[in-house]
Formats: structure tokens, C-alpha cells, sequence
């Protein structure tokens, strides 16, 4: 007796699974479409709900046909994966102007868009309501001398506190390094975030901003350029593949009060998509792939203001009548592949405001009664002997640079 005993268990044993396995697929079914159906409905509890139930069961509406025996551990995981927002309810957005400083504040690339994004012409309405721009008695023309010059009020390293003067702002180019990009709206009229490896504008906050910098970045689109930033006149996209995206040129035009671009290596090919740009006046294309003759018309066709050009180390311009071209359709250019196309007039001396001219001086190096005064060239004297008018000498030097349009490799004047 003791024998069979084993012998019985192992024959039932097998029946008795296979019932079970039966009867489970129909509630398996039933399972699976109550939980399609759970998680379709709202998280309020069912109308005819019992109103003594605890708070746990109240997170999730209760599965239909669901064993009313559940345990409490078998609800807590969906319930903190649910989060219940009472109706009517407000919903908290952040502060538009400061998205981006979540990103930046801590270890991150200052182009990675925030945990919290709102859209760009939100932004702008934030910033328009609550920070007053830092030029905002400047005209636009006054604006542009200021960045042309780079003449800012103060150059702001993006981890320093700024002081309250309008400023040039550079980003760090080190991920590790804080960055307070809270404090810049306030300030920033110019902004260099270049090399920080960026995807796309729109992780920035809105801004004030006169000049911005994006070169150097994998970018991926230019879209919010002219929501972030309304009072923009210049922006410098060199090295950045703008053939890799589309949508450039539109993003650009949509910046109604664009002055400059520049765009050097930026594998610009053609002017067919560029749309046009009533206020451009200096486009610097620098080592691009623009090779037909016929690119210079469609080019002057979407910008009439133009009076900068260059597009040195183009293929177009070895091409024959290229010379030609850019006078026909290109009229108004004033400086062209980095030269001046003024004629020099010169002025006569007594209108030129030099002082002490005839003066005796002693001989230095050879140098008699201001035989050579280097001021006149552009280069300050370094010997008061020789110099002309040794109290301004670098007025002079600097007046002297202006009228021969002296500059430097890249193109700035000395």
C-alpha cells in the first residue's frame, strides 16, 4: 500500500495541470482585455465605487473582472507608474527665459535641450514681459558699429558673475565646467557658444542678443532663431554643415533685421533655396563649394542691400567673367573678397588734423627732422623724437590704418 501511494500522485498529477491550464487561458484573455481597457480609462475611480476604499485602491481604476482580492503589493506598482492630476489643476511650466539653465548648470553640453522645454515664442513672450533688453537704447544701426567693432561693455566668461553692464558672453567649451545661464538675459547682447558641441538652437534660452556665435557645432537645425533672439543682427555659422539639415536659409530670413552672416566652410553650394533678405549687408562665404557663374544673379535677386561680399577659395571665382558678374548684379559692394573697391582719395595735410608737423627733432637711427614718422603708416612710433604729434600717436596710427584699410588674416580691421 505503501508502494502505490507515489504511483497515483504521478498519474493525477498531470490531469490535474492540464484542468488548470484550461480553465487559466479564459481568465488569461480576460485579464489581458480588462487591463487594455484599465489603462484606457480615466485614473478617477468608476462611478458606484465603494467610497470606503483606502487610497491605494483609488490610484487606478479597478480592472474589470479583476479578483477583488487583490493584494495591496500587486496595485502599488501601477500606481507609481500613474500620476493623478486633480481636474482644473494648474499646470506649472518653467520659466521660459531659464529652460536651458537646468542643462547647463551642472555637468552637460550647453546644447542639449532641458528636461523642460517649452516652445520658443513662449519664451520670447517671457522674455519680452520680464527682462528689459540690456541695448535698449540703442538703434540698430548703432548696434551693428558695437559688434563690427566688437566694441561690448564688458566680456563675460559664462561662469562669472556678471556686473550689470551689457556684455559679450563665452560659453565654456568645457562640459565639466558651471555654467549660469540664469544671469544671462539680463546681460548678454552678444553670445559665443561656438564648439560646444549644440544639435539645436532651440535649447537656448531667449535672449537680447545683437551677435551670436554658433560655430563650429553639429547643428542640426536653425529653427527658433529669430523667436529667440528678436533683436538679432549678426550671426556667425562657420563650420557648420548647413548642407547636413534643411531649413537654413528660411530660419535665417525669418530674422527680419539681419545684418551680417558668416558662414566659412559651411558647405554652402548654391543660392537656389536662399530666400530673401531685404536687409543683408555683408555675407561672408569663405571656403564653400559655389561653383556656378549664374549663382552670382540669384544671390544679388534675394539680397539687394548687399555691400560686403566674400567668397574667397569658391570655385566661381577662377571662373571667367567672374569680375564682371559681381559688378553687373552686385553694384552697391564696397568691399569685395576682402578688398576695398573705394577709390582713395587723399586728404590734403591741413585737413588731416596733424599737429606739430615742422617741429625741430634730433636724429634717431638715422632718422632726421621727422624724415619718417611711423604714425603716418599706421604703426605708433615708439621714439618721441620722431614723431610727429607724440600725444596722439595713436590716434594717428589708428587713423592712418583706417584710410589704407589695413587688416588682418581674417579679414578685422587693424
Amino acid at each position: 500500500g505503501a508502494a502505490m501511494a507515489p504511483k497515483a500522485r504521478s498519474k493525477s498529477a498531470p490531469k490535474a495541470r492540464g484542468k488548470s491550464k484550461a480553465k487559466a487561458k479564459p481568465a488569461s484573455r480576460a485579464s489581458s482585455r480588462s487591463r487594455h481597457a484599465a489603462s484606457s480609462e480615466a485614473v478617477t475611480p468608476r462611478s458606484g465605487a465603494n467610497e470606503t476604499a483606502t487610497r491605494d485602491e483609488q490610484l487606478v481604476t479597478p480592472r474589470c473582472g479583476a479578483n477583488e482580492t487583490a493584494t495591496r503589493d500587486e496595485k502599488e506598482p501601477v500606481a507609481a507608474a500613474v500620476e493623478t492630476v486633480p481636474k482644473g489643476a494648474p499646470v506649472e511650466t518653467a520659466d521660459p527665459t531659464q529652460t536651458a539653465a537646468a542643462t547647463a548648470s551642472g555637468a552637460g553640453d550647453p546644447g542639449t535641450p532641458p528636461a523642460q522645454v517649452t516652445t520658443p515664442s513662449a519664451r520670447r513672450e517671457q522674455l519680452e514681459q520680464n527682462v528689459e533688453d540690456p541695448w535698449v537704447g540703442l538703434s540698430d544701426e548703432e548696434a551693428y558699429g558695437r559688434v563690427i567693432n566688437e566694441a561690448w561693455d564688458s566680456v563675460l566668461q559664462s561662469h562669472e558673475l556678471p556686473d550689470g553692464r551689457p556684455a559679450h558672453v563665452i560659453a565654456s567649451k568645457d562640459s565639466s565646467d558651471t555654467c549660469d545661464r540664469e544671469a544671462w538675459p539680463r546681460v548678454a547682447v552678444s553670445l559665443d557658444v561656438s564648439e560646444t558641441r549644440m544639435e539645436r538652437v532651440d535649447s537656448l534660452p531667449a535672449l537680447w542678443l545683437r551677435n551670436v556665435n554658433l560655430g563650429g557645432n553639429l547643428l542640426q537645425s536653425l529653427d527658433g532663431l529669430s523667436e529667440l533672439f528678436p533683436r538679432l543682427l549678426s550671426v556667425d555659422l562657420s563650420l557648420v554643415d548647413l548642407s547636413s539639415f534643411s531649413g537654413a536659409w528660411d530660419a535665417l530670413a525669418l530674422c527680419r533685421n539681419l545684418r551680417a552672416i558668416s558662414a566659412e566652410g559651411a558647405s554652402v553650394t548654391s543660392f537656389e533655396v536662399m530666400r530673401r533678405m531685404e536687409r543683408l549687408e555683408s555675407l561672408e562665404l569663405l571656403e564653400n563649394s559655389v561653383e556656378e557663374l549664374d549663382e552670382i544673379e540669384k544671390l544679388a535677386a534675394c539680397c539687394p542691400s548687399l555691400v560686403r561680399l566674400d567668397l574667397r577659395e569658391n570655385p566661381v571665382v577662377l571662373e571667367p567673367g567672374y569680375a564682371a558678374s559681381i559688378q553687373e548684379h552686385l553694384p552697391l559692394l564696397t568691399w569685395h573678397d576682402n578688398q576695398s573697391t573705394k577709390k582713395y582719395v587723399a586728404k590734403t595735410i591741413d585737413k588731416c588734423g596733424y599737429t606739430n608737423l615742422n617741429a625741430e627733432v634730433n636724429a634717431v637711427d638715422g632718422l632726421y627732422k621727422n624724415e619718417h614718422c611711423s604714425c603716418l603708416e599706421g604703426n605708433p612710433c615708439i621714439e618721441k623724437e620722431t614723431c610727429v604729434d607724440w600725444e596722439n600717436r595713436e590716434a594717428v596710427a589708428a587713423e592712418a590704418r583706417k584710410r589704407k584699410g589695413l587688416r588682418d588674416e581674417r579679414g578685422k580691421q587693424l
